[in-house]
């Protein structure tokens, strides 16, 4: 037989503010603990109860020749980010300046994050034309691209499903997901093993990123 207790209103109240505050996400609109590589720019969310993104960019990168470079990510706010790649076409004045939805860069990179003990935290290195691209309502003429990992669909009940991720590295790694520990230092290296000579009118930028999100 089941028991129930009937909750005093204030315990109901108590609990109602919980459920709120647990939802509430890090605010960063005035956050300054970024001591890493880049420019860290805040992306404030529309509601309280929502959590701030941001983006740190990290600079321009050649995807049209080989080469390599490193940087230092230190201070991250600790919530899920991305790395990745934002692209936008170099146009004249006055023209359109979006992606070209039929050209994807083709060049063949290779990405690593490693803590501050030299632990491998994520991994990447494949073509970009298998990374996803996705655009943001703010900034419609870059396309970000970045990968995720693997996912599967568990049945929990008749019609219903829960997804998981998996395999899960260090910091909750996850394609080129991870969660920064807080006052964690990482080192990334990015490198263009394999150039592709048809990106020569394509701005891209080397950003780590993460977005405004809701309950």
């Amino acid at each position: 037989m089941k028991r129930f207790r009937r909750l005093g209103l204030v315990a109901v109240v108590v609990a109602a503010m919980s459920v709120l505050l647990a939802g509430c996400g890090m605010r960063l609109t005035h956050y300054a603990g970024y001591r890493g590589s880049g420019t860290f720019t805040a992306q404030t969310a529309p509601a309280w109860i929502c959590q701030d993104g941001y983006t740190v960019d990290l600079g321009s990168v050649d995807l049209g020749a080989t080469g390599e470079s490193n940087y230092e990510l230190a201070g991250l706010p600790p919530i899920e980010s991305t790395i990745g790649l934002a692209v936008a076409r170099n146009a004249p004045d006055g023209e359109d300046g979006e992606v070209i939805a039929a050209h994807r860069p083709q060049a063949f990179v290779e990405l690593t994050l490693r803590d501050a003990n030299g632990h491998i935290v994520l991994s990447r290195r494949e073509r970009l034309t298998q990374w996803i691209a996705s655009r943001r309502i703010d900034d419609p003429d870059h396309a970000y691209l970045f990968q995720r990992g693997t996912e599967a669909e568990i049945a929990v009940a008749p019609g219903v499903v829960r997804v998981e991720r998996f395999p899960i590295g260090p910091d909750d790694s996850w394609g080129t997901y991870f969660t920064p520990r807080r006052d964690a230092r990482y080192a990334l290296h990015f490198a263009v093993e394999e150039p592709d000579d048809g990106v020569r009118d394509l701005d891209v930028r080397l950003q780590v990123r993460a977005v405004v999100g809701c309950p």
